[in-house]
């Protein structure tokens, strides 16, 4: 009986983490479109200079910048299994600077993701929704 206890325990935190590491890959290939969305539209002389090369993100360095450090941010989040999006999140890891950077380019891309991806769009209105419903209850 313990042994059976034991494989079904075994297996719920496996699908769990499997769960948690694609919400992250999920969140990290959204950052990546919506910074590749800001940075084509604001540095676009980096654009008109660049030679694409095998690996690369096709975004200036800068805008890297922001997207190395959020990778990092949320692959260490202590509240991934159960947040939405950091926007809704209790406690924000972010420093200062990077904060208002990513705000920038959240606000900047998330008007124009309805054009470039309505369906990532709609979902996180609606989830952003469900969100603000349940802090009101």
């Amino acid at each position: 009986m313990k042994t059976s206890n034991m494989k079904v325990i075994e297996q719920y935190k496996q699908n769990n983490s499997l769960k948690i590491k694609r919400k992250i890959d999920y969140e990290k290939n959204m950052l990546l479109y919506m910074i590749k969305l800001y940075c084509r539209h604001n540095h676009k002389e980096y654009h008109k200079n660049y030679n694409k090369t095998f690996g690369s993100k096709n975004i200036c360095k800068e805008c890297e910048e922001v997207y190395n450090y959020a990778c990092e941010r949320t692959s260490k989040c202590r509240f991934i299994s159960t947040k939405t999006f950091c926007s809704a999140c209790t406690s924000h890891c972010y420093k200062k600077d990077m904060k208002e950077k990513i705000k920038k380019i959240m606000i900047f891309s998330g008007k124009r993701m309805i054009f470039h991806s309505p369906i990532a769009a709609l979902k996180h209105v609606f989830v952003m929704m469900i969100c603000n419903m349940k802090k009101n209850i």
